[in-house]
């Protein structure tokens, strides 16, 4: 027991540390989070600061305008001066402006769509005095009749009267300029620019912190596959050695059907080590896919586990349902690891006895084939399911957090197909499917 204790601590320590990483990453996007908050705050008072100003200004230049208007009349306004004076004001405006007479005629205009050119001073007369006039100038005042509904719909008209009298002699319809229109739409667009340019920085974030993770399992793979590679070609000649030394001496001290069996055991166990080599050196190389049964891979992979698990492990059943399936194109080994660590990821959450593990292999439909992997474990919570496939993610006090990170990378990146919790509730156990393309 205390010799397993120095092993224990490092790896609860690494836990801890990779748990604290993970929190200060999760403290890092609410921080950016809480600053672009601010930031669109800001621009959004700012512009509305901007904008209620301008409106302002707008607001007054147009009362001054009327003002100007309604003290010199229109029945004076044919003084040629008086209408330079009006016209050079009016040049001026840099806003949407229709004046019209008492009769609500239009008499000058601006930025409306229309040349005030277009519609002659006679015209506008002979529309006042309801003589007729043509129907191409009729139109036209049409137009600016529809462009006065649109701008009263944006600030009421002004009524302009004679100080004097208070005699209407006209009102004045005006809207906003174009550069406030645009202010308006200041803060969508900068909320639009700000998710966007988020949303290119998560995605950033995400991409460099995946391809950190490949090149971490490749890393893994490439060196376990290195270290497991020179002590299994030793021993593959000593077994070799003595296979020849019992063939050439029959007479040895040790039980020949003893020592044969002893060497075919370790040769089984050689065997084992290098299939775990090779499905490591597959690890960041593309595989070979080659047809194969899968249920005669499943069934090799439950019967390898029914063997593997532990006596402390009590009462446990492995079930097997299988169904007839077409060949899978896959790579045999990577499929077995995958099948492997799902089934050991079922024991070990096994909280009750007798256990149940149900192991199902079936069509999908005509283009997949489903594997599942049933427990009646403990089940898993919501937050729990999210986050089962990150790599290092454990709820075992001694687990590493991989067999799953492993099972869906060889699944989807390898084989095209997808890994899920097809269904999960905590105290019932859980369902996993693997399914692969056809």
């Amino acid at each position: 027991m205390t010799a397993g204790l120095p092993s224990t601590r490092p790896r609860a320590q690494r836990l801890r540390d990779a748990r604290r990483i993970q929190s200060r990453s999760e403290l890092v996007r609410v921080m950016l989070f809480l600053a672009s908050l601010l930031m669109l705050t800001v621009v959004f008072v700012f512009t509305n600061l901007m904008v209620s100003r301008l409106s302002e200004q707008v607001s007054a230049t147009s009362d001054l305008l009327a003002r100007l208007c309604a003290q010199a009349s229109f029945p004076a306004a044919h003084d040629p001066q008086l209408q330079s004076i009006l016209s050079g004001v009016i040049a001026g405006i840099d806003f949407p402006i229709v004046i019209a007479d008492e009769r609500g005629v239009p008499r000058a205009w601006r930025l409306v769509g229309l040349d005030p050119s277009s519609v002659p001073d006679a015209a506008l007369d002979s529309l006042t005095e309801g003589r007729p006039i043509s129907p191409v100038i009729r139109a036209r005042v049409k137009r600016l009749d529809a462009r006065i509904h649109q701008l009263d719909e944006v600030h009421p008209a002004i009524v302009m009267t004679r100080t004097s009298d208070n005699t209407v002699v006209g009102r004045l319809h005006y809207g906003d300029p174009p550069l406030l229109e645009r202010l308006r739409w200041m803060p969508y667009v900068t909320v639009g620019g700000m998710v966007a340019l988020i949303g290119l920085g998560l995605w950033g974030l995400a991409a460099v912190r995946r391809t950190e993770r490949r090149n971490i399992w490749v890393g893994m793979a490439l060196e376990t596959a290195h270290q497991l590679g020179t002590p299994l070609s030793s021993l593959m000649g000593w077994i070799e050695l003595l296979r020849s030394h019992l063939e050439e001496e029959p007479g040895a001290s040790i039980p020949r059907a003893e020592l044969l069996e002893t060497v075919n055991d370790m040769e089984g166990d050689i065997d084992r080590l290098h299939k775990v080599a090779q499905r490591f050196s597959h690890v960041g190389s593309a595989p070979r896919l080659e047809p194969q049964d899968p249920a005669a891979i499943v069934r090799h992979v439950v019967e390898y586990m029914r063997r593997r698990i532990p006596r402390s492990e009590g009462d446990v059943t492995l079930v097997e349902l299988y169904q007839p399936t077409p060949a899978l194109r896959c790579s045999r080994e990577l499929l077995e690891w995958a099948i492997e660590n799902l089934i050991a990821n079922a024991v070990s959450a096994l909280d009750k006895r007798p256990g149940r593990i149900e192991v199902t292999v079936g069509p999908r439909d005509a283009r997949a084939v489903e594997i599942a992997i049933k427990d009646n474990g403990r089940g898993m919570t919501a937050r729990e399911q999210r986050r089962a496939f990150e790599p290092g993610y454990t709820t075992k006090p001694r687990g590493w957090g991989l067999g799953l990170a492993l099972a869906r990378r060889v699944v989807e990146e390898y084989h095209g197909g997808r890994l899920l919790i097809r269904r999960s509730t905590p105290g019932e156990g859980t369902t996993i499917a693997m399914i692969l393309p056809l």
